[in-house]
């Protein structure tokens, strides 16, 4: 599944290009679709200078905290989980059923692995708004350089 940050669509599969907005996914594809680095110039293997626009780039940063976010998360909920699966154990172990705290911890665990798997997609929201926020202020000083220079 891949992340438009141009248009906030998601895709199935292994796609080239976002079917909403046209934009690549952070490659620059040639007509006859051979996949060039988003820096390329001309097609490495055709020569073409006809080349897709990439998405926006993801700023490092967003990318380092999404990555340590999921870690945390996904550690934290692997260590809660094995507690909760010792707890259940050590009730079935005695000949008892599992009492009413542990089914109800199950099910807010089971919310929260839940969560867990959203992470992604409210965290891109959050990066699209800031990208798009940069092109709107990036935009902004372009046209005021350009009202100033016809002023002199």
């Amino acid at each position: 599944m891949k992340y438009c940050y141009h248009c906030g669509r998601s895709t199935a599969g292994d796609a080239l290009f976002c079917p909403t907005c046209g934009y690549s996914f952070d490659k620059k594809v040639c007509p006859r679709l051979h996949v060039n680095p988003r820096t390329a110039e001309a097609c490495s293997r055709c020569g073409s200078r006809d080349l897709s626009t990439p998405y926006p780039r993801v700023p490092f940063r967003s990318q380092l905290l999404e990555w340590l976010t999921r870690i945390a998360v996904g550690t934290f909920l692997v260590f809660v989980s094995a507690l909760l699966i010792v707890a259940v154990l050590g009730d079935l172990a005695g000949h008892h059923i599992p009492s009413r705290e542990h089914t109800v911890f199950a099910v807010l665990l089971a919310a929260l692995w839940w969560g867990w798997g959203e992470v992604p997609d409210w965290f891109r929201i959050l990066v699209r708004r800031e990208l798009r926020k940069r092109k709107e202020r990036d935009e902004k000083q372009h046209r005021d350089a350009t009202f100033d220079e016809r002023r002199r």
